[in-house]
């Protein structure tokens, strides 16, 4: 499998994905929603809502950590997925530059590697004028 070519096939793997899950998945809580694809990356974007601000207004780190996440493991997926296996996130690094008390934040992935067993993805998270909020890097094995 590979990077999906358009928005569309994008928005139906995705569609696809979340069907097929069993129970309440985060993206879910997040609200996560797919909002670009090019030749090398996607990105989701993620509304902020009440449930997702700290107590002074902006987007939790955890929420800004957990966007930055999902989008590099369905990044993953698409390049390393096979039957029954899954890129398990085996190693997370991430930096917090900014934060926001409105708007939407977008974390955009790309792969710096993909192997057989492990991928390594590049996550940047902005606000919707461009501002950078996070940049993650997070390290994947097919498991």
């Amino acid at each position: 499998m590979a990077i999906p070519a358009t928005l569309e096939d994008f928005r139906r793997r995705w569609e696809e994905f979340s069907a097929g899950v069993e129970h309440e998945e985060i993206a879910d809580t997040l609200g996560l929603v797919p909002h670009a694809v090019t030749g090398d990356s996607l990105s989701f974007a993620m509304p902020l809502v009440d449930r997702l601000r700290q107590a002074g207004g902006m987007f939790s780190a955890t929420a800004l950590f957990g966007a930055a996440d999902i989008t590099g493991t369905f990044l993953a997926m698409q390049v390393l997925s096979e039957e029954g296996r899954f890129p398990l996130a085996v190693q997370a690094s991430t930096s917090f530059l900014a934060n926001t008390t409105e708007g939407t934040a977008v974390a955009t992935a790309r792969l710096l590697r993909a192997g057989r067993t492990v991928a390594v993805a590049q996550v940047s998270v902005t606000e919707a004028a461009g501002k950078h909020l996070a940049e993650a890097t997070f390290t994947y094995a097919l498991k």
